[in-house]
């Protein structure tokens, strides 16, 4: 669907598509946003048909203003080291990116995952000297690590082994 660019002869359509095209450019001009959520924020006020909405999708698609696969990659590059997998594929479905992207993004070689440094690394930010006085640890304070832990989606059996490592 082309629209006229000459302003006095614009359809009330192409001036909506016109002017949804240029919403969505500045939603997406300081943070990028998947597909799901660019197209909620352009439903949220009524102003603009499906028809428009999924007109400006496939426009922003077509020259890659969006595209939820490199948008899915870059998330988990910047999130990798506090999250667990499990939450880190959460996080990304509710963004709106697919299973199945969320899936071969972990499959593939690109991503690098190694859970236990992640365990370690963090543990270490909450308690610099974990490692140094973890046999005479408070349980209440033992117990504030764990669950700070399981809270970033990392299993028991993992934080459990990783924390009686060094013990």
């Amino acid at each position: 669907m082309g629209y006229n660019l000459d302003v006095k002869k614009m359809s009330k359509e192409d001036w909506s598509l016109a002017n949804c095209k240029e919403r969505a450019i500045y939603i997406i001009t300081n943070y990028s946003k998947t597909e799901k959520q660019l197209r909620d924020k352009l439903k949220k006020g009524n102003k603009y048909t499906d028809e428009i909405i999924d007109e400006t999708i496939k426009f922003l698609k077509k020259h890659n203003f969006i595209n939820d696969v490199e948008y899915a990659k870059r998330f988990v590059e910047l999130h990798k080291n506090t999250y667990s997998i499990k939450v880190l594929k959460q996080k990304l479905y509710q963004k709106g990116i697919s299973k199945k992207i969320s899936d071969d993004l972990f499959e593939s070689e690109e991503i690098v995952f190694d859970e236990e440094s992640i365990i370690r690394k963090l543990l270490l930010k909450k308690c610099p000297d974990y490692f140094e006085r973890e046999r005479d640890m408070d349980p209440k304070e033992k117990q504030k690590l764990l669950s700070y832990l399981f809270r970033k989606g990392f299993s028991y059996d993992k934080v459990a082994d990783i924390m009686k490592s060094n013990s």
